[in-house]
């Protein structure tokens, strides 16, 4: 994905010396270009399917209720950090398909972390820092290029995949222990004093989850006050059907993101509102398969 950014922003530099920018002009444009085309697709395509339709609408018509940073002093609540944000370790599969042919002509499925993957040049699970031929994703796994290839992620739910309950310390920033995901998003409630999902819920005047709703947690005594990362999980599952966030982890997730760009000046919401996708003849409806096509790594271009 990272490599794709920077194509894509190479040959945004194309276009713009192909239409008239010159000298440093040239650069800037590229860069706002590629700043922009990417904040169109948080708004338009990433919150829609997180929060729903219906909370970007309301965040955007009828303002942020909670998060109001002055302008050019975003920030990153705790409460979204190591929340609601977190929502994605329930989404992830324990294996993917990587490619359609990178194993000999054939798929390269890959579990997300396998010990035995430790120290090969080319890890039999998907881990990072291996550079292999059959590791080059195929990105018709993962966005939808209308040949009927995407694999839809978990739902947001409170089961998690059993790969991430034994991480590599690789994967761990400050690389140590505990290495279950589970853990250490639980431990971060308590050394951070987050407040509870149900404390959070009054706050926003939404009704919280019922202690039924938790009577998994009874054994632990959490069932009336749940650590905010297992009940953005479990209010997405019971409310939204695991298809999107809640009306708790959704809002503090869509009033964050998009609080984010109304608070930067470079941001198209805060420089030009109304401006649409221009690299692309896909206007409005630009998205993340146009960024690819654009970046030159979709399917067509790759031969894949």
């Amino acid at each position: 994905m990272q490599c794709a950014f920077i194509l894509f922003h190479n040959n945004a530099v194309e276009w713009a010396r192909d239409h008239g920018y010159k000298g440093g002009s040239t650069f800037t444009q590229a860069r706002q270009l590629t700043t922009w085309h990417y904040h169109w697709l948080v708004v338009h395509e990433f919150l829609p399917q997180i929060v729903g339709q219906a909370m970007v609408d309301d965040v955007l018509r009828n303002g942020r209720r909670f998060y109001k940073p002055r302008m050019r002093q975003g920030f990153i609540p705790v409460e979204f950090q190591t929340g609601a944000y977190r929502f994605g370790h329930s989404m992830v599969r324990p294996s993917y398909r990587a490619n359609l042919r990178g194993d000999n002509g054939n798929p390269f499925f890959g579990m997300v972390f396998d010990p035995a993957g430790a120290g090969q040049p080319d890890p039999v699970d998907l881990r990072g820092g291996a550079r292999a031929p059959r590791r080059f994703i195929g990105w018709q796994t993962f966005f939808d290029f209308g040949d009927g290839n995407v694999k839809p992620n978990k739902r947001i739910d409170t089961k998690i995949s059993t790969p991430l309950f034994n991480l590599p310390l690789g994967a761990i920033a400050s690389h140590d222990t505990p290495q279950a995901l589970p853990q250490r998003n639980l431990l971060r409630q308590l050394t951070w004093s987050l407040p509870s999902g149900q404390s959070m819920a009054s706050a926003m005047g939404v009704t919280p989850l019922a202690d039924a709703d938790l009577s998994e947690l009874q054994p632990y005594g959490f069932q009336s006050s749940t650590p905010l990362w297992y009940y953005v999980l479990k209010e997405a599952e019971l409310v939204e059907d695991g298809l999107h966030l809640g009306p708790v982890g959704g809002r503090i997730v869509a009033e964050v993101l998009i609080g984010l760009l109304q608070s930067d000046t470079g941001s198209y919401l805060v420089q030009k509102p109304k401006w649409k996708p221009t690299l692309t003849s896909a206007g409005s409806s630009f998205r993340m398969k146009d960024f690819l096509t654009f970046a030159g790594v979709d399917p067509a271009s790759r031969g894949q």
